[in-house]
């Protein structure tokens, strides 16, 4: 594929969008979460196994909220899922109050997942597992956060990532041949039961984007010569409202190069790469570039940088998304951007992408030879980063984005019209710049596929020349 070149692009300037803002977001009804139960019930039969036990906290909450609302915060949980009744919750003291938000789960304190030194009053794991007919006729499926994909643990008899000491007392429970770990039913880029998004979810998601990207527009327009990270920071205006799914992220200078930093009294140089991200619960918006109003600003050593690195990122992120679809292969897409993303100079080191839904990474198909498929309803973000090669810096233009068949598109727009019509007005938007959209692909941002040269003037963007 013929690579793009300088002649090929212009910049011009996107005004930005005024955000819609609400907390009046759709909720997930309790009858969703029942439905999750039911599909997780008809895998267990499926695989003859007798019940699915669930392990979160709070970094990894993600499959315990999907099954049941509720995400531990201070402590350690379980779900406990059996074939028939009611799924059992375990929770420390502090979440024993929270979990009252829990949807059709029975709720039971158990101590060792109590903050240390507080009050043991509860009943030991062994007794709460025989009471759930966990027992050497059972048939136990474990989840935890990653499933293992890779042959070095190849002699291992279980590889999961939930603590020990709970694998240890179902093994003595049940035995060692009756517990296998079930993570992948969670997180499968494919098959996952994660991973697909209700239209109300969907829905929800893009009212949350709207809510990040008035924090990002805040914080990009108040960058300038001498402001600091805290300062700019400040200005996302991050409420608490929608729980952060990673640190948030302002750095400048070379703070930048730490990645995940958190901001500092670091003043802002001219000329300084720098980096700008908040994610949340079911959005995350990322902008890394150059403290600069014009190419003048960039300094004679990179006065190539358009030809270099952002008309190249640019062709980057024009391939990506042309490439998806439902059904399409994530290797398919990766095959789209093969050359940059195997080229030294970008030094490219993570995904072409990856899913988001609660936390920022659920999972990322977008790898050589990848076989996984984009299902319908899959939350996507486009997470290309060039680091910095240099004298060049680095770009990286992140934002979300959700694949939907026809089904799933006219339920979105019958339920939820006005986020319909704002998903359309930014594929008009994106389709204006160059990118050319499969009708599956509902971009979620209102900056999507923005690539900016000049993060001090932040609304001229990059544009094929028509």
């Amino acid at each position: 594929m013929k690579h793009l070149q300088l002649s090929d692009v212009e910049v011009v300037e996107i005004p930005w969008q005024e955000p819609v803002q609400t907390r009046d977001l759709p909720v997930i009804k309790a009858e969703t979460y029942a439905e999750r139960i039911t599909q997780l019930r008809e895998r267990m039969e499926q695989q003859g196994l007798s019940h699915v036990i669930v392990y979160g906290d709070r970094e990894h909450f993600a499959n315990t909220r999907f099954l049941t609302g509720y995400d531990p915060r201070f402590e350690e949980s379980l779900v406990i899922v059996g074939l028939t009744g009611q799924p059992r919750l375990l929770v420390g003291l502090e979440g024993l109050y929270y979990a009252a938000i829990a949807h059709g789960v029975e709720v039971e304190l158990y101590d060792k997942f109590s903050l240390q030194g507080q009050p043991q009053r509860g009943r030991s794991l062994e007794a709460i597992l025989a009471d759930c007919q966990v027992s050497s006729s059972s048939k136990v499926g474990i989840a935890g956060t990653k499933y293992h994909e890779t042959d070095d643990l190849a002699e291992a008899a279980i590889v999961s990532d939930v603590p020990y000491y709970i694998v240890d007392l179902l093994i003595r429970a049940a035995g060692q041949d009756k517990i296998l770990d079930v993570t992948r039913w969670f997180t499968d880029p494919t098959t996952g039961l994660r991973i697909p998004l209700t239209v109300d979810e969907i829905a929800r998601n893009e009212m949350i984007n709207q809510m990040v990207f008035a924090g990002m527009r805040r914080a990009i327009s108040a960058l300038e010569p001498g402001v600091s990270e805290a300062e700019i920071s400040a200005k996302l205006g991050f409420d608490g409202s929608v729980p952060l799914s990673c640190h948030i992220v302002v750095s400048f200078g070379d703070n930048v190069g730490l990645a995940l930093n958190s901001p500092t009294n670091r003043r802002l140089q001219l000329g300084d790469p720098l980096s700008v991200a908040l994610g949340v619960w079911g959005a995350n918006i990322a902008r890394t570039g150059i403290a600069a109003s014009d190419a003048n600003d960039w300094g004679p050593e990179i006065e190539d940088a358009m030809e270099k690195v952002f008309v190249p990122y640019f062709d980057i992120l024009l391939r990506w998304y042309k490439a998806l679809h439902v059904g399409v292969r994530g290797g398919a897409v990766y095959d789209s951007v093969r050359e940059y993303m195997e080229e030294p100079f970008f030094n490219i080191a993570l995904n072409a992408g990856h899913l988001i839904r609660d936390e920022e990474w659920i999972n990322a198909p977008f790898n050589p030879g990848s076989e996984d498929v984009l299902v319908s309803g899959t939350m996507i973000q486009c997470d290309i980063i060039v680091p910095a090669t240099p004298p060049y810096p680095g770009v990286h233009t992140e934002d979300g984005l959700v694949v939907a068949d026809a089904a799933l598109r006219a339920q979105l727009t019958a339920k939820y019209p006005e986020v319909w019509a704002r998903i359309q007005r930014r594929r008009e938007l994106m389709q204006s710049l160059g990118y050319e959209l499969h009708e599956d692909v509902l971009p979620l941002s209102e900056m999507q596929g923005q690539v900016t040269p000049y993060m001090l003037n932040p609304t001229q963007v990059l544009r094929l020349r028509k």
